[in-house]
């Protein structure tokens, strides 16, 4: 039977972690439906093209659940996007204390604010093993893996979503939890910020040219958490949302095309890595579909450029 679709406009909708990465993309995206963003921030200091763009901002910390279920109230549903995300290794426990924890104050904070529907956005990263191609119901991580400083993203990051099941369940909160792949988009301080160095290198540029990640364009997955909140039929469950199992060559070439001062003349590297992922699940229940690497650069380079549009935290979030 085909589930009625919810109508987004005038819908209140709370994002944590507005001004990084995806959080720009998720509040873009819900102006774009006429839906009303709640960007829940832990810094003022880059809210002001937020507040131009008619987003209303509150300011709440991770660990103050009264702080957060304030900043929730009046909201249809939450899209829990705040973490701890580094390129440097921390402690276990600081994940654990950001991820995790966090986790339950967001949950704990909409049961207070009796908001009924949330979206927890994950990563692939949670999956233990990578034989390809891996699909939502691939082994994840979990307390009984060791956890050290390169991995203690990936397994407070599953920590995290299993967490966020069982507070949704035991307070009968609707969710959904998507799984992005290694994404890129404007203002990008991890992958992005690291292959634009590489290209950027003279005289030549070195390249691991036979390195696949599925890299997904981050307007993409905020696009996935609209068609999740739209559609009821993703009530209760994980997507993974993924790109195309491409080379980083592809990427590369793509990039250098549209950007002039990326370098076009690259020394392969013979470095083999690659991460597939499924994401006929999302795919098929939603329709969701993921843009082309030249659309999504294209638009990552228009928004980088625009002043108007506001740019990530200048601390991990």
């Amino acid at each position: 039977m085909q589930e009625t679709l919810r109508d987004m406009t005038g819908m209140s909708v709370a994002v944590t972690g507005a001004t990084g990465l995806l959080g720009g993309y998720l509040v873009r995206a819900l102006l774009q439906r006429g839906a009303h963003p709640i960007a829940v921030v832990r810094e003022t200091s880059l809210v002001s093209p937020l507040v131009n763009a008619g987003v209303e901002v509150r300011h709440a910390e991770l660990d103050d659940v009264e702080a957060l279920a304030k900043a929730f109230v009046g909201a249809d549903c939450v899209v829990g996007n705040a973490a701890l995300v580094s390129l440097r290794p921390h402690p276990f426990s600081r994940y654990l204390a950001a991820n995790v924890d966090g986790t339950i104050h967001v949950i704990e904070a909409m049961r207070a604010a009796q908001v009924s529907r949330g979206i927890h956005i994950s990563t692939v990263g949670i999956y233990n093993g990578h034989t390809p191609p891996v699909d939502e119901d691939h082994p994840r991580y979990g307390e009984a893996h060791r956890q050290h400083r390169l991995n203690g993203y990936k397994v407070s990051k599953a920590l995290a979503e299993e967490t966020a099941w069982r507070y949704a369940a035991k307070y009968e909160i609707g969710l959904t939890t998507l799984r992005p792949s290694v994404m890129y988009g404007a203002f990008d301080r991890y992958f992005g910020a690291w292959h634009r160095k590489a290209i950027r290198l003279r005289p030549f540029a070195f390249h691991p040219y036979l390195s696949r990640f599925c890299l997904v364009y981050a307007g993409d997955v905020a696009n996935a958490a609209m068609l999740c909140i739209e559609n009821p039929i993703s009530d209760g469950k994980a997507y993974n949302v993924t790109g195309e199992d491409l080379r980083l060559r592809e990427f590369t070439k793509a990039w250098c095309e549209q950007d002039p001062s990326a370098q076009d003349k690259r020394l392969p590297l013979p470095i083999y890595y690659r991460r597939h992922y499924a994401s006929g699940r999302i795919r098929r229940d939603l329709g969701w579909k993921t843009r082309s690497y030249s659309e999504g650069i294209r638009e990552t380079l228009a928004l980088e450029s625009s002043p108007s549009v506001v740019g990530p935290e200048t601390t991990e979030a």
